[in-house]
């Protein structure tokens, strides 16, 4: 047995151990060569379940899935050159969605690089700052005794303060394949990290609520799924303090609740409301427009920006307080005189006005974007998984789909917003939580299509609203230009049920709202993704969107 083969071997055992001693569960490899180590020490750890993907940029992706899923790290492993920057996009989005990944980019040793090797570029670094920590290790060596605990450390790294993705460029040289290959045993045992809560000092309470006591508030959460406790606790605050709660859909807030404060249409809400005296802001930045941008007409307000990351979240720049706390603890902390009813009708009376205009747009057969993701969100059994994809599907379903009985668990790729990864994140979250619905425009399933190969072993059921192109421009100005359908809205030729054929997948086309409950029962007892088709005419769906923003501004004075 080669003595370099056999030290490869050891050194990626026991970079994984010492990832699975700290908690690491999933692995997602991708097949290359020089990664082989790496790769087989996943394969044969006890306590790893590693999932295979061909394509690079749909494991970043599908791994991104699984971490924000399970609220854990996952390890990505890939050979050498073009095949990690292909990660990029996930590692992005992992970044600014503050999602946990180890990324194991295997290297070739430092006398291959800077001399024309094959499959050799300069790995250091690149993913400059998207990444928490950048480690660079150096070749296999005899003592690896010291790579669990540095595995465990950077594990920790993707977890806090700020959770993210923490890059590893492991080098290794040929042989890569020991024969035989040696049985190993996981014995890694490693510093377990604890969590912390950070609850709000009795200085911080005591400022805040003398903030409270100036006037009525109002409470605005962002995309970010702060957890179920968390949720009851904003809840339970905005009762108490009698304020609406501006809730963007993917916060969850608006799923299993009947409080009177959780505004069904903050965002039609937001377009004619009263500036409060205070504004408690949580969960990062609203998908609405309208919502931001009565943020930024609030220049009165004392406007609080929570989290209990360090990463600001205030891009209308109108914080006047900013606290690194859990929204959770501070909202169970937080007290006050409630605002009269007065103040909350107002609010609720633009609400009832928006809930008809809502019903009004939703009610023909015909489908639109607003109609499927009203009819999704008020059917889906609870605790359904629904991912929401960029870019008009997640704004249609703010937009339209108010409060729901049932609790559902909402995701998004909300950090950069991008129509790449859709279907592969979704496909990560249906790995983990079993039977889940995802919602994506036909750019963003094309742009995705690779990840199509993953559908054999996810139980994932994809909506996809097809308008014929990038449907989301028909509401901003680049509808007017001339150069319009050729540079925005590009529509495409892909026939959704061949792609369907292509992979072995599922596939269903529904042509009206009706037909859609009896598609979405049926897709979803699929063990494989399975393709719910709804062709929607752009000309009937803007003209329903538009209708809708016209009545529901048509607020009560």
């Amino acid at each position: 047995m080669s003595d370099i083969a056999l030290r490869n071997y050891r050194w990626a055992w026991a970079l994984l151990d010492g990832l699975a001693a700290a908690g690491v569960r999933r692995a997602v490899v991708s097949p290359g060569s020089r990664s082989t180590p790496l790769t087989l020490a996943a394969l044969r750890h006890p306590h790893l379940t590693v999932q295979v993907c061909v394509d690079e940029r749909a494991a970043g992706f599908f791994a991104l899935g699984l971490a924000r899923a399970e609220a854990a790290p996952v390890v990505l492993i890939a050979t050498s050159g073009s095949a990690v920057a292909n990660w990029l996009p996930a590692v992005v989005e992992a970044d600014m969605g503050c999602v946990p990944l180890v990324l194991l980019s295997a290297d070739r040793p430092p006398e291959l690089h800077d001399c024309g090797a094959n499959q050799t570029m300069d790995q250091n670094g690149l993913f400059g700052r998207h990444v928490r920590a950048f480690h660079p290790l150096p070749p296999a060596e005899d003592d690896s005794l010291w790579l669990a605990p540095f595995a465990a450390r950077a594990v920790a790294q993707t977890c806090g303060p700020l959770p993210g993705p923490v890059h590893c460029n492991v080098p290794l040289r040929e042989p890569l394949v020991p024969d035989p290959v040696p049985l190993l045993d996981a014995t890694a045992r490693v510093p377990q990290a604890l969590r912390a809560v950070l609850h709000p000092a009795e200085e911080t309470l005591t400022a805040l609520q003398q903030i409270i006591a100036c006037g009525p508030g109002a409470i605005v959460c962002g995309p970010q799924d702060l957890g179920a406790p968390a949720r009851a606790a904003i809840i339970d605050c905005a009762q108490r303090l009698n304020v609406p709660v501006f809730a963007d859909v993917l916060s969850g807030l608006r799923c299993g609740t009947n409080a009177a404060q959780v505004l069904h249409h903050p965002d039609s809400v937001a377009r004619g409301a009263p500036a409060p005296a205070w504004l408690l802001r949580l969960g990062g930045a609203p998908v609405s427009r309208a919502v931001n941008d009565w943020l930024a007409r609030c220049t009165q307000a004392a406007q609080v920006v929570v989290s209990a990351q360090p990463r600001l979240a205030d891009p209308v720049a109108t914080a006047t307080h900013v606290l690194q706390a859990d929204p959770g603890a501070l909202c169970r902390a937080l007290h006050g005189n409630p605002a009269t009813e007065s103040w909350l009708q107002r609010f609720s009376a633009a609400d009832a006005v928006a809930r008809k205009a809502a019903a009004a747009a939703c009610s023909g057969e015909q489908p639109f974007e607003g109609a499927v993701l009203r009819a999704l969100l008020h059917d889906l059994p609870a605790r359904t998984p629904l991912f929401l994809g960029n870019s008009l599907s997640v704004r249609a379903a703010d937009w339209f789909a108010g409060v729901t009985a049932a609790p559902l668990r909402l995701f998004g790729n909300r950090g950069v917003s991008g129509i790449d990864g859709n279907i592969a994140t979704a496909c990560g979250i249906a790995a983990a939580l079993g039977p889940t619905v995802a919602v994506v425009g036909d750019l963003a399933f094309l742009h995705d299509l690779n990840a199509l190969a993953l559908g054999q072993y996810c139980p994932l059921t994809v909506v996809l609203l097809d308008n014929g192109g990038g449907g989301i421009f028909d509401h901003l100005p680049q509808a007017t230009l001339a150069e319009y359908e050729q540079g925005w809205l590009t529509p495409q030729a892909l026939d959704p049920a061949r792609a369907a054929q292509a992979f072995g997948l599922g596939y269903t086309r529904a042509d009206c709202v009706a037909a859609l409950p009896a598609a979405l029962r049926s897709a979803m007892q699929s063990p494989h993704l399975h393709i719910v088709h709804v062709p929607i005419e752009r000309a009937y769906s803007l003209a329903r969107i538009r209708s809708f923003h016209t009545q529901a501004r048509s607020l009560p004075a």
